[in-house]
């Protein structure tokens, strides 16, 4: 499933399981596809921001306080994950911009 828009608005679908580990990496299970895909701790700060504030501009927002990094490779580096999580079902998009 490749979206050419990107979403603004992101949840969790109620098929997926995520689980933070103690190392700061994070797991997925999609259950109806059966599915892993684990996320260094990098990009767990990513989704934590996603997930807590159900909107890609917001967790740019916050992400933009958290890492020293320049603002278009951030974006870039979202946007990509985002894309990722949208293709494997792990995430699904609300309104979406062009």
């Amino acid at each position: 499933m490749n979206q050419d828009v990107r979403p603004t608005g992101v949840a969790v679908p109620d098929d997926v399981l995520v689980q933070r580990l103690p190392d700061g990496d994070s797991v997925f299970l999609n259950l109806a596809t059966e599915e892993y895909y684990g996320l260094d701790a990098t990009g767990t700060s990513m989704w934590a921001a996603l997930s807590e504030t159900g909107d890609v501009e917001r967790a740019l927002d916050r992400l933009r306080e958290e890492f020293d990094a320049d603002q278009e490779v951030l974006r870039r580096d979202l946007d990509a994950l985002v894309q990722r999580l949208l293709d494997r079902g792990l995430l699904r998009g609300g309104d979406a911009t062009p």
